[in-house]
């Protein structure tokens, strides 16, 4: 019975150092109370697994890998109730640095449906050493990446947009004063498109003459946040008879949560043959 509850322990450390926030959640019970504040000086409080693991995941992975090292379990069982004290030491590595934190645990756990589920978690903080700026480095990569993943979101909707076909959604995407770059327009067709609106009725007017549209696609993002290259192909149908097919490469740069500059480039010379334009 010590063993299982032990492992049940480790499982839950095991987890977070694995990002198998599934694992985690395993381990614990309906509610955990959860105390850092020794560490943090936040006070304890009652707690999902999946609110925990939702923090965990928002700081933990900002770190290059964790390692958490337990030993010296003392367990007290009581019918149906346990808990454990344990030293513990965690390893906090990014960019070739390392922080280290260690204390000792105080965890409780009920035995429901012959499984032991944590119901309490507490941390007693000793001491740290190392780079004690790492954590504050690990948030600002979670930041950056929690903003690539809003930004690919919004870039991935203009095609989302295109393709249903909503193009409402382009006056919410692009900046009111956002614009479209076309610098391999042939004579003749607009170098760009300006506004929100006015790329809104660009793309909504592409009705009368283009049916389904598809755009596989590939979004690479860069170290900048707010700016990505998109790969993608174009099919279109003519309503008159036939498709258009050609490959893109279109460049999109955000700010404030709009796309402010989307610059579209294609093969001229595919574009010319479908629609017999002279370059």
């Amino acid at each position: 019975m010590e063993n299982k509850i032990v492992q049940q322990i480790k499982n839950l450390f095991a987890g977070a150092d694995e990002r198998n926030w599934q694992k985690v959640e395993a381990t614990m019970n309906d509610i955990v109370l959860l105390d850092y504040s020794s560490m943090t000086g936040i006070a304890a409080t009652n707690l999902s697994p999946n609110y925990i693991t939702t923090a965990w995941a928002a700081f933990l992975p900002g770190f290059d890998r964790t390692n958490h090292n337990l030993s010296g379990f003392i367990v007290k069982i009581n019918g149906n109730d346990a808990a454990a004290h344990y030293p513990g030491k965690a390893d906090h590595f990014l960019n070739h640095e390392i922080w280290v934190v260690k204390g000792t645990y105080d965890t409780k756990l009920k035995l429901v449906n012959r499984n032991w589920l944590i119901t309490e978690h507490k941390f007693n903080f000793t001491q740290q050493s190392g780079n004690i700026n790492l954590p504050a480095l690990a948030t600002q990569k979670m930041q950056k990446q929690v903003l690539i993943e809003q930004n690919r979101k919004m870039v991935d909707n203009f095609f989302v947009a295109l393709e249903t076909p909503k193009f409402e959604m382009l006056k919410e995407l692009f900046a009111i004063n956002g614009k479209q770059l076309n610098p391999y327009s042939p004579e003749g067709f607009p170098k760009s498109f300006d506004g929100a609106e006015g790329i809104y009725k660009q793309y909504s007017g592409l009705v009368e003459t283009f049916g389904q549209m598809r755009f596989p696609r590939e979004i690479f993002a860069t170290e900048d946040p707010n700016f990505f290259f998109v790969k993608f192909r174009g099919k279109i149908e003519i309503k008159s008879g036939g498709k258009y097919e050609n490959d893109y490469l279109g460049t999109f740069k955000l700010k404030d949560n709009k796309i402010i500059e989307y610059t579209e480039y294609f093969n001229q010379l595919v574009m010319a043959k479908a629609f017999g334009i002279a370059l």
